[in-house]
């Protein structure tokens, strides 16, 4: 299946810095102790442990040595099936998990994986999540709804403080009075995108009136929040598929 990815890795004195993913991670503690944190909050996972990252939640490994098997699910893989179960997005789950039954699972899938039994993989990733969602699901019911308001406000904020590089997304969750993970997913579906891509259209929208109003490609990078030239020209390149030169090459025609 294309909405699964299954690895069996070993890490040795091992640490990566703060990331986020867009779909879910679900990682099975093997051997040794993995130590992480999620938006800023220290865990740790030993054998036989079961650790899960949502969608756009920020996370580092601390330097730890472990083995792990790691399920990568999409977003679509789980919220399909909680959609049956008429389970509204967001869907949450314990963070760490000792279930004996579901490392089993994990385990099962991950052989199928190897083997590549594609019709072994879909029945084991259904049943995996089936009892993810029945035995391990965070009620997202608990969480407020945000008001229209709110999501103005976070708008409002990005735009005011994009020319800003060391904007920090947290602080945009916290003008809108949410968790970032909760903000993140309603930011999304209101605006069918995240607040990231929203940032990064503003400030490659500023580069580009910029760049035809004559700054240079230096003082674009910085009046529009990049880090720097480079990574100004690589995320315009992202969005209109060409460098800022062709609004260059434009002007001179």
């Amino acid at each position: 299946m294309s909405s699964i990815l299954l690895a069996q890795s070993s890490f040795h004195a091992k640490s990566y810095p703060r990331h986020a993913h867009d779909g879910y991670s679900i990682s099975l503690v093997l051997e040794g102790v993995h130590f992480f944190a999620i938006e800023g909050e220290r865990m740790e996972a030993k054998a036989g442990d079961i650790r899960i990252i949502h969608p756009y939640e920020e996370h580092e490994t601390i330097e730890s040595t472990w083995k792990h098997i790691n399920l990568s699910l999409e977003r679509s893989s789980i919220e399909s099936i909680a959609a049956s179960m008429q389970i509204a997005p967001p869907v949450m789950f314990s963070r760490l998990i000792n279930d004996s039954l579901l490392s089993e699972r994990v385990q099962q899938l991950h052989k199928a994986y190897t083997k590549e039994v594609s019709k072994h993989i879909e029945e084991l990733s259904h049943t995996l999540i089936l009892y993810l969602l029945q035995k391990h699901r965070f009620d997202s019911a608990m969480l407020p709804t945000p008001t229209p308001t709110q999501i103005d406000q976070a708008i409002s904020y990005i735009q005011s403080h994009a020319h800003e590089a060391d904007l920090n997304l947290d602080e945009v969750a916290k003008k809108a009075q949410m968790s970032k993970y909760h903000f993140l997913r309603v930011f999304k579906q209101t605006l069918g995108r995240t607040p990231h891509q929203y940032l990064q259209n503003i400030r490659v929208d500023c580069v580009r009136k910029e760049i035809a109003n004559g700054r240079s490609f230096a003082e674009a990078a910085y009046h529009c929040g990049f880090y720097d030239q480079s990574h100004m020209i690589k995320i315009y390149k992202k969005f209109y598929g060409h460098t800022p030169r062709e609004i260059l090459r434009k002007k001179e025609q």
